[in-house]
């Protein structure tokens, strides 16, 4: 049995780490990739207000983010001496620390759902930079507002088909990567997001299994009328390799 992630190798983290040490084979099959917007200047705008401190908090809500305000020259260890840092979770902490910050940002403890983040944050009143995708909904940026934040939001980067296009991509591409039609019947695969759900629909091929690997996930499947095995108690090593062993 195969267990595949529905994301590029260059999203590969602790997650897949831990299920190779289990002794699970993985592999990885991009349904969709991340770009830049067509238009960076509101982006660009944003780095250089994060490099002059303008904001008192930042709030970065993705790896992705992350590599978008990078691409356009951001400098996290010139930020944090001016503006607290917070993140949504640890995957995107390593990120971070990745591109050279040196401090330990603000995160949710447990719920990195937008509600458990909302219920987790400082309140306001202050100022805040929110960069995300540009599919992200706005109770991020309703929360924060109702918490006494006033917000400036701008798209950081967008979710795409695979493969983005060559000059905007935020990740490298990699031609080991799967297709769909390398997929067996004993292959089980891991819806990583919903909008590698919303893919999935469009290219189902026979596998195993599908599992989802939280809520969110389980909840786009079900509405593009996914067959689901199993979804994640929780979108990590054990959750996962949990999900699978009950298949």
């Amino acid at each position: 049995m195969r267990i595949v992630l529905t994301r590029q190798p260059a999203q590969a983290g602790h997650i897949e780490a831990g299920l190779e040490q289990l002794g699970y084979h993985i592999d990885f099959l991009p349904l969709t990739d991340f770009q830049l917007p067509q238009h960076t200047a509101t982006l660009d705008a944003m780095v250089e207000g994060l490099h002059n401190g303008i904001w008192q908090r930042v709030l970065l809500t993705s790896p992705n983010t992350i590599r978008a305000l990078i691409a356009r020259g951001w400098d996290p260890a010139h930020t944090e001496t001016r503006t607290a840092i917070a993140v949504t979770g640890p995957g995107t902490a390593r990120v971070l620390y990745d591109y050279g910050a040196q401090h330990t940002p603000w995160m949710p403890q447990d719920d990195a759902s937008a509600a458990g983040i909302l219920n987790q944050f400082p309140p306001g009143p202050g100022t805040i930079a929110l960069p995300q995708g540009a599919a992200a909904g706005s109770a991020m940026r309703t929360g924060l507002s109702q918490l006494g934040w006033c917000v400036t939001h701008t798209v950081a980067y967008q979710t795409v088909d695979y493969p983005a296009d060559p000059a905007r991509a935020l990740l490298p591409a990699h031609s080991d990567a799967l297709k769909p039609e390398d997929l067996t019947d004993d292959d089980v695969v891991i819806l990583t997001a919903p909008t590698a759900a919303r893919r999935w629909a469009h290219i189902q091929v026979p596998v195993r299994a599908v599992v989802a690997i939280g809520q969110p996930t389980r909840r786009v499947a079900q509405q593009a009328a996914i067959e689901l095995a199993a979804t994640a108690a929780s979108p990590d090593t054990a959750g996962l390799a949990a999900a699978v062993d009950r298949l």
